[in-house]
């Protein structure tokens, strides 16, 4: 136990929900398996909440210096227990490479527990994580990454509600004149990426119609739903108790359209479809569903299935079996676990949907496997617009030896495991090749393979792949992507690029002059591949 280090940072239960993050890691061994086990009075049976770990932490990376494992010993947990209850105890089990598991009591004094009569238990959140706020950014300062505290703390204040709404007629009473006629409502999650900027050029183009939008959110880490209203004069976030609130306050309003962006994170996501058509049956207004994921086929919204593997959408017999014992996307908060009760619920919103837009033909094809009785006639593919990005040609200096780069935050989904086995191939070949990583992984890697930037913003990226020698950039998502930003910007900037054969990525890059869809998803194959895709390109000539 003395090789094992690790804190709670945080550690939120409200209501049946739980929300928390802090790093752990082995001086000798790889976790492999985080969970929390809860136990309680009212309940003899133990329950347990997977973390998803792996996640870069600098800070602990350079308190730690000697101890290669902490750099990417960051985890969040968030999940539901089957019903509200008041846990008696906390124990965080981490099993290790060797197969040992060493269970490490959760202390009182790290657990916050409230409900949403219990406003104390809010404060408490927001200064306690304020405080890991505050220490994380002092290493970045001490480090001389200013900027990157700031745009830290710019997120933090950004993303988190500014005060709580006490009535549903306080949202009607925000609006002035013609402000609250033919709002649009949005559901949305608030996690960013790139659901998030459509919501925002959504949004936008609202605005200039001289409208208000009225988004829905989930405020993870004060485990709250949240609403924001924009408009011209109005840009404020407030949270509110339940989606029941919004509902009262918008029977009220003139409603003009309705969209469902996504509701990942959300709570009780079940109850999510049913609101959406309640509202579209109490306005007559028009209702829009948006594919950005697959949470409308399953709470794993990537598709992986139990075993972390792409899933292809089988028989719903194998979904019975997988569900229950499945950990990725979001599944941890439909505690009900049952497949078929999940597409009957999401059917009805498609079923009552006005339009439904999926971003390529990859994402339509899956939706009406999931959903067979959708006519293809009731979808609309509409490829992003992408016109907003920057044309930015990115000139290969260094063409002799194969270096692959990789965008983006690199987590699970988007082939942390994959990347990492490729890296361990390259070293065991002995081979001049080398991975720079634009952006942060969340694995640990080869040192002497892979190289990582760390966080960056979409204006440096050109300059960013330019500096690290980068020559064949891999795009190495392990799920059928709807669409990828970071794949159109690097065709944008005339660089070779590869994926696997999943989803709307391949379909694009399958018309590139420059791309290159993967055979197979082997890390020894996809080197040999990537090779050979190299010495066409620079070598060939």
């Amino acid at each position: 136990m003395s090789d094992l280090y690790w804190t709670i940072d945080s550690l939120v239960v409200k209501d049946n929900v739980m929300f928390g993050f802090g790093w752990i890691f082995h001086a000798r061994y790889e976790v492999v398996s985080l969970r929390f086990r809860v136990m309680s009075a009212e309940r003899n049976v133990p329950e347990h909440i997977y973390a998803d770990f792996g996640k870069s932490r600098e800070d602990v990376g350079r308190s730690y210096l000697n101890h290669a494992r902490a750099m990417n010993s960051g985890y969040v947990v968030f999940g539901a227990l089957s019903d509200e209850r008041h846990p008696d105890s906390i124990v965080l089990e981490c099993t290790l490479a060797d197969g040992s598991t060493i269970e490490l009591s959760v202390p009182s004094s790290k657990i916050i527990c409230f409900s949403n009569d219990y406003a104390k238990g809010k404060n408490r959140i927001v200064l306690r994580q304020a405080g890991t706020l505050l220490k994380r950014g002092l290493y970045l300062i001490r480090s001389g990454k200013i900027s990157s505290f700031f745009d830290k703390v710019k997120r933090y204040l950004n993303g988190r509600p500014q005060t709580a709404l006490q009535k549903p007629d306080e949202i009607a009473s925000l609006f002035e004149s013609q402000e609250g006629q033919n709002l649009s409502v949005i559901l949305d999650h608030n996690l960013g990426g790139g659901a998030n900027q459509y919501r925002d050029r959504l949004v936008d183009a609202i605005i200039r119609e001289g409208r208000s939008a009225i988004i829905l959110t989930y405020h993870v880490a004060t485990l709250s739903h949240m609403v924001i209203v924009r408009n011209k004069r109005l840009n404020v976030r407030y949270s509110i108790p339940d989606i029941t609130f919004l509902w009262q306050s918008l029977q009220q309003l003139s409603v003009k359209d309705i969209i469902y962006n996504t509701a990942v994170s959300f709570v009780k996501p079940d109850e999510i479809p049913q609101f959406l058509i309640r509202l579209k049956v109490l306005t007559s207004a028009r209702l829009m569903v948006l594919a950005h994921d697959f949470y409308l086929v399953c709470p794993s919204h990537f598709l992986l299935d139990h075993d972390g593997k792409y899933c292809q959408i089988p028989e719903i017999s194998v979904c019975d079996n997988c569900l229950p014992k499945n950990r990725y996307g979001f599944a941890a908060l439909f505690t009900e676990r049952d497949i078929s009760k999940w597409r009957a619920i999401w059917g009805s919103l498609l079923a009552a949907a006005d339009e439904i837009i999926t971003f390529s033909n990859s994402t339509a094809q899956l939706l009406m496997k999931a959903y067979p009785q959708i006519e293809s006639s009731q979808i609309s593919i509409r490829p992003h617009e992408v016109a907003y990005l920057e044309d930015k040609v990115v000139r290969i200096k260094q063409t002799a030896s194969l270096r692959i780069g990789v965008v983006g935050q690199i987590g699970f989904h988007k082939g942390a495991a994959f990347i990492q086995q490729l890296s361990r191939e390259i070293k065991r070949r002995e081979v001049d090749v080398n991975i720079v990583v634009i952006g942060s992984i969340e694995v640990s890697c080869e040192p002497s393979v892979v190289s990582q930037t760390g966080p960056y913003r979409y204006d440096q990226l050109a300059s960013l792949i330019d500096a690290s020698g980068a020559n064949v950039m891999l795009f190495p998502s392990i799920w059928p992507e709807t669409f990828s930003y970071v794949v159109q910007e690097l065709m944008y900037m005339d660089l070779p690029v590869a994926s696997f054969n999943l989803g709307a990525p391949a379909e694009r890059i399958a018309s590139y002059s420059k791309g290159l869809v993967l055979a197979s998803m082997d890390a020894a194959s996809v080197l040999d591949e990537l090779i050979l895709f190299h010495s066409k390109i620079y070598l060939a000539h």
